[in-house]
């Protein structure tokens, strides 16, 4: 079984195709940077859990397997993309890179995360962030953002934070605070 650094190495392949792929104008469907946005969140919060699944008995091994089904979808979606705007040779080249990656053999560093109030501020960009209680399942915080169009990633200690476009954000908070509370609290 693949660990989460294997995937997370393999991801970061993935995404280094996926820009490749659209500097030579191919076609990327929105699903597909939906699935691969998603696939990071779940293994960031994989990441964040692992002594804690290590020590249960699989919790989340439901969880892990259909994060590496997804990433091995895209790998597969991505290659073929790859093979028939560039030939074999092409798509050869990064079904190594993916594998090695996924065996440890190529280690990728991690970007440092710049701090929330570090990000700059850009007109109609909107975020918030809070901490996501215990209870919420990261899947349905995954579909709500894939749903409203925003950006998402949780840390460690479940703190969750929402970017985008100011309407979109506003969108999911309304849809949060409604998933949390049972009505929203924002005026409409």
């Amino acid at each position: 079984m693949v660990n989460i650094d294997g995937f997370r190495a393999g991801w970061t392949v993935l995404n280094e195709l996926l820009g490749e792929l659209r500097e030579m104008d191919i076609f990327i469907p929105n699903l597909t940077y939906a699935d691969l946005r998603n696939s990071k969140m779940v293994i960031e919060y994989l990441s964040s859990f692992e002594g804690d699944l290590k020590a249960s008995d699989h919790a989340d091994e439901k969880l892990r397997i259909e994060m590496e089904t997804k990433i091995l979808s895209l790998r597969e979606t991505m290659m073929v993309w790859a093979e028939e705007r560039n030939g074999v040779g092409y798509r050869q080249v990064w079904e190594d890179k993916f594998q090695r990656a996924l065996e440890g053999d190529v280690r990728y560093v991690e970007e440092q995360k710049t701090p929330i109030s570090d990000i700059p501020r850009e007109k109609d960009i909107g975020f918030f962030r809070i901490r996501l209680p215990d209870e919420i399942p990261v899947e349905i915080i995954s579909e709500l953002a894939e749903d409203c169009g925003v950006l998402i990633s949780l840390d460690g200690d479940r703190h969750l934070q929402v970017s985008g476009n100011k309407e979109c954000v506003r969108d999911a908070m309304k849809r949060l605070g409604e998933l949390f509370y049972g009505d929203s609290k924002l005026k409409k």
